[in-house]
């Protein structure tokens, strides 16, 4: 074989490699995409100061409620009312059997009546020996004993008309009516059972004025005035109340102070409701967001944050407890990132974002 053959082959074997490398190369990679551009409100998170709560146990009750008993010894009669039944102001509630009282009105009258006969022949006496003393007829020793006889019969009289009146006014308490409109809410005797005083025979409570009773620590009392606004938490509900009382002295036993709230009429509590007031004790930094903007993908709480270039991102979170304006959030999000607030349905990662509005947090 000739040199230049021995040179060319090779060289013709080398090029023809290169064209066909050059034959099956990719083609050129194509520019990405461009996001597709949704409309959608977003908001600029915050950090908001926040109350903390400590959360005490507290019962629902009647502001007006009273155990009525008889102050007389008897037997019941006209005890109709029943448990939960409504009665008005000045309704008749229970009778007791006045004969004790009676006995002892008679007695008293009879006791009048020898009182007032004796009073007569005391003053016809104070009359006579009257008259006869001042002539000098008798002496002043004599005389002492018919002004003394005289005064013992007019305080006899007088001790006879107060048995009398104490009789007839104790027959007074022989009926029993109601001392404001209410629910009779527990019935403890029926007709027939022999009534004494301090027993007591019916509750009554009026359920237009409701309170809400709790004990707090020293520390918790401290933290509270008269008239503060608190809440009160029952089932899923969130109610206002007010301070009402507030209880210097500590329980012996338990060293929790007594608070009365005050709850508005019409509300959806009821006396006897279990609930949990709401006492603030400090102030914390928290970022908070709108319930709204809260998503679960694939198992993952998250929200969507728009970057700088207006591009959708989902970011896992930890979201907290709800409070005014929204949920707070624990990790995940700092203050000043942009969230996504509505819309969220039309929203992928990696959208453009073309904000329709700015809610402000």
């Amino acid at each position: 074989m000739s040199v230049w053959k021995r040179v060319a082959l090779p060289f013709i074997w080398v090029m023809s490699m290169a064209s066909l490398a050059a034959c099956s190369g990719s083609p050129p990679a194509a520019p990405p995409p461009t996001p597709s551009a949704v409309q959608a409100p977003v908001i600029q998170a915050e950090s908001r100061s926040l109350a903390t709560f400590a959360q005490v146990p507290g019962t629902v009750t009647a502001r007006r409620q009273v155990q009525l008993s008889s102050r007389l010894s008897g037997y019941l009669h006209n005890l109709s009312a029943r448990d939960g039944q409504a009665v008005e102001a000045g309704q008749l509630l229970f009778e007791v059997d006045p004969a004790d009282v009676l006995g002892q009105l008679r007695q008293a009258q009879a006791g009048l009546s020898e009182a007032e006969s004796a009073l007569t022949e005391a003053r016809s006496n104070y009359e006579r020996f009257g008259a006869l003393y001042a002539q000098r007829a008798i002496p002043e020793k004599q005389w002492d004993q018919v002004k003394s006889g005289y005064a013992m019969a007019r305080a006899r009289a007088a001790a006879a008309r107060a048995a009398i009146a104490i009789a007839r006014s104790q027959l007074r308490y022989a009926r029993v009516t109601a001392p404001f409109s209410g629910i009779v809410t527990r019935k403890f005797m029926q007709n027939g059972d022999l009534a004494s005083p301090g027993r007591p025979i019916l509750a009554l409570a009026d359920l237009s004025e409701l309170e809400v009773q709790c004990s707090v620590s020293s520390d918790l009392y401290r933290r509270l005035h008269i008239g503060q606004r608190v809440a009160v938490l029952s089932e899923g509900r969130r109610v206002s109340a007010t301070v009402l009382d507030l209880v210097g002295a500590a329980d012996a036993m338990t060293h929790g102070h007594l608070v009365k709230l005050d709850l508005a009429a019409g509300g959806a509590l009821q006396a006897g409701d279990y609930v949990r007031v709401e006492i603030p004790v400090a102030r914390r930094p928290v970022i908070v967001v709108p319930a709204a903007a809260l998503l679960d993908r694939a198992g993952i709480p998250g929200v969507f944050v728009v970057d700088a270039q207006g591009i959708a991102h989902y970011r896992m979170v930890r979201a907290g407890q709800s409070v005014p304006g929204g949920v707070e959030i624990l990790a995940g999000l700092g203050a000043g990132e942009t969230v996504v607030v509505g819309n969220l349905g039309a929203v992928n990662n990696g959208d453009r974002i073309a904000p329709s509005r700015r809610v402000h947090g």
